[in-house]
């Protein structure tokens, strides 16, 4: 009869107790606990070269041990990213220095990984792209993309949507994008359409600029055109509650979100154009 435990080895476990594993098993556990080594090289390797940039200081109060893989990665992309504070207020203002022409810009807020942005700024070559995140990851795979096509009309900044008049000059914008906000549901004062928005928009945005807003939620997409008819400043020019069946689908770009949430769920995406009229 075949013995069954010839191939167990025994070892102790991690609370010191003897347990009896395979060989096959063994081999298994030592797979891992060499990726897991290396990557805690690797980690650590970043952090110190990050410590050693300072790079923390844009981020936190002081240095951590470990940090999020994707800030070591965004110091690779200086002509596309852009998360020291003092370097994006500079160019308030004076954004056309940066992009190095005088063609209109146009800014996404919450960007996601940019594939949005990145799609218009293939199509419309001569329009400059400013693209809000907070995130690391989602702001170096949007500086991937752009980097890999050549884009030098698109810049990634991480900043929040509440400092817009930090970085952007009086009548310096001629576009904003908002795609799939959060709606906040039971707590809409923090929706970033807003009136607050609007009173930032009033200093930043052409007479004539536009926001376009796209959203799965339908209490949003109506509390924002009764927000807009309480303006004196703004008119909704084109709204429909189900954008791919509307005249503007052939020129709608899908953002990462849209995609997904098409593929999944049978709902209606709402679309609204609010111009600025003075």
């Amino acid at each position: 009869m075949e013995d069954k435990n010839k191939d167990k080895i025994k070892i102790i476990g991690k609370n010191g107790q003897k347990i009896e594993i395979s060989k096959a098993e063994q081999e298994r556990r030592a797979k891992i606990k060499k990726v897991n080594d290396e990557f805690k090289v690797a980690n650590a390797e970043k952090s110190r070269i990050i410590n050693e940039k300072e790079i923390w200081k844009y981020f936190f109060e002081k240095p951590k041990k470990n940090y999020n893989k994707y800030m070591y990665e965004m110091l690779e992309f200086p002509r596309h990213l852009m998360y020291n504070n003092e370097s994006v207020d500079e160019y308030c203002g004076k954004w056309n220095k940066f992009f190095k022409n005088k063609n209109e810009i146009y800014l996404e807020i919450g960007c996601g990984s940019g594939n949005f942005t990145v799609q218009n700024a293939q199509k419309f070559k001569d329009r400059n792209y400013i693209a809000l995140e907070l995130r690391f990851k989602r702001l170096v795979l949007g500086a991937k993309k752009s980097k890999k096509r050549n884009l030098d009309n698109i810049l990634f900044v991480r900043k929040r949507a509440e400092t817009v008049l930090d970085f952007l000059g009086k009548d310096e914008i001629t576009g904003v994008y908002i795609n799939f906000p959060d709606p906040w549901e039971g707590e809409e004062k923090k929706r970033v359409i807003s009136k607050s928005l609007f009173s930032k928009l009033d200093i930043i945005l052409k007479t004539n600029g536009k926001l376009f807003f796209k959203t799965d939620h339908d209490q949003y997409y109506e509390d924002v055109l009764e927000l807009v008819n309480e303006l004196d400043n703004y008119e909704i020019i084109y709204h429909t509650n189900d954008l791919h069946n509307s005249e503007k689908a052939s020129e709608n770009i899908k953002t990462e979100f849209e995609q997904m949430f098409l593929s999944k769920h049978n709902m209606n995406i709402k679309y609204i154009e609010i111009e600025k009229i003075k």
